[in-house]
């Protein structure tokens, strides 16, 4: 079952503590529950994640790629509904499920996992690659071996 879902994220910091992220998520939901505000547009005006130019639209998520708290928030809403603040790792998010349906996700997975081994492939050489120049452009004046070569000389 894929979910189509839209979040608003409010990250905690050291200028925005649990509390205060999680009673300003209160209040937007207060107001979208009131109707006096779309949720789309309190996700541009809120929401600190690279979501929110498209009003918090997350698309269709297959089971397991929230993390577990979104993902329990998530299922518990039927479509139209819109969760009390929830905190995950990520700081703390209003939830609302737009739509459920039925999707054979196997193809979608094995295609993920090969791009997922692909960029890991990738991934290492290059890597290595960029330390090796980081090795290369290195410069290392060890003063301990001077210092007790000098000394030896001197004796």
């Amino acid at each position: 079952m894929q979910t189509r879902a839209r979040h608003i994220l409010i990250k905690t910091s050291t200028v925005m503590s649990d509390e205060q992220a999680r009673q300003r998520l209160e209040q937007v939901r207060q107001r979208l529950l009131s109707g006096g505000a779309k949720f789309e547009d309190m996700a541009r005006q809120y929401s600190q994640d690279a979501t929110a130019p498209q009003g918090g639209e997350l698309g269709w998520l297959n089971p397991g790629e929230t993390v577990p708290p979104f993902e329990a928030a998530m299922n518990a809403l039927k479509p139209g509904e819109i969760s009390p603040p929830i905190q995950s790792p990520f700081g703390w998010h209003l939830i609302e499920v737009e739509e459920r349906r039925q999707h054979d996700a196997t193809d979608d997975l094995a295609r993920m996992k090969a791009r997922q081994i692909l960029f890991e492939r990738r991934a290492q050489p290059a890597f290595e690659d960029w330390l090796e120049q980081l090795r290369a452009q290195a410069y290392i004046d060890n003063r301990l071996e001077k210092q007790q070569k000098i000394q030896q000389n001197n004796r």
